[in-house]
């Protein structure tokens, strides 16, 4: 990616240099052939060896640019990398590449975050005089705060959940359908079993846990298997993203809690028609 600013991008933005030094206000405004490296393009230009980049030149679009000074690696947000970019002069970029279809952007800092909304509502009516808009007329501009992407982001995440949420219901659901299914096939197959268990003086509620424990058991055996998979899948993909290894105790202790609860309703039916048979007629089954 490719970005345009001016000597006070960097701050605004919140980028530090690794080497050499930032755009001057002279050269942004002479549009002169100059820029800034992110990180990663640094590296892959220069045979990892970013700090080697400044003072060199660079050819983007095949044409010449000098290299500034290279950026601190930043890591990547939402999938997209930001040490892979490179910034020049906003003019610069209007002349070589945007030409008259360049989208600005200004941004405002503020000292104190709680002069924040008071800074956009000044900004708004200083654009708005900019603009020549009539106050009976809406902005024709677009304002948003730094904290409105994190906004978005969480809302998003939010509707993730939810949807995760359902699916793992619906699996739930399945999974439970399928147990009862396993165990009223069980409770058919043992009919003698329970009905010589019977015979010798067992009660039905001894028969009814032995089938529930059953289930139970089925049912947390495929958690741990779930829980040993998911921290195995999900800290793979964090050691290719380069975090760090962990393993979420609360989920797993969630996992088990809600695998034993679907194990005790899915085996409930299949416990109570075993605890009901009569040992005579079992006996004689085939």
């Amino acid at each position: 990616m490719m970005f345009g600013g001016d000597e006070k991008y960097l701050e605004l933005n919140g980028y530090t240099l690794l080497n050499g030094r930032n755009l001057t206000l002279q050269e942004v405004r002479n549009a002169q052939n100059v820029c800034i490296l992110g990180y990663d393009v640094a590296q892959k230009f220069f045979a990892e060896a970013a700090d080697k980049a400044v003072g060199k030149t660079v050819r983007i679009n095949n044409l010449p640019y000098l290299v500034l000074g290279v950026l601190d690696s930043r890591g990547s947000t939402f999938g997209f990398s930001r040490d892979n970019m490179a910034i020049i002069g906003y003019r610069n970029l209007a002349k070589n590449f945007a030409g008259n279809n360049a989208s600005y952007v200004l941004a405002i800092k503020v000292d104190d975050i709680n002069k924040m909304n008071e800074a956009m509502g000044e900004a708004e009516a200083l654009f708005r005089g900019v603009r020549k808009t009539m106050i009976t007329e809406e902005s024709n501009f677009v304002m948003d705060k730094s904290d409105s992407m994190v906004e978005r982001a969480m809302n998003s995440l939010g509707f993730l959940t939810i949807s995760a949420t359902v699916i793992g219901l619906i699996t739930l659901i399945g999974a439970a359908i399928g147990l009862m299914n396993i165990m009223l096939v069980s409770v058919a197959e043992r009919t003698k079993e329970v009905g010589l268990i019977k015979a010798i003086g067992g009660k039905s509620n001894v028969v009814k846990k032995q089938f529930l424990l059953e289930a139970v058991i089925i049912s947390v055996l495929g958690a741990l298997f779930g829980i040993i998979l998911g921290i195995l899948v999900g800290n793979s993909f964090a050691i290719i993203l380069g975090t760090g290894f962990v393993v979420p105790w609360g989920w797993v202790l969630y996992g088990i809690l809600i695998c034993s609860g679907v194990g005790l309703l899915a085996g409930l039916y299949p416990a109570i028609k075993a605890g009901r048979l009569n040992p005579i007629e079992a006996l004689r089954y085939e």
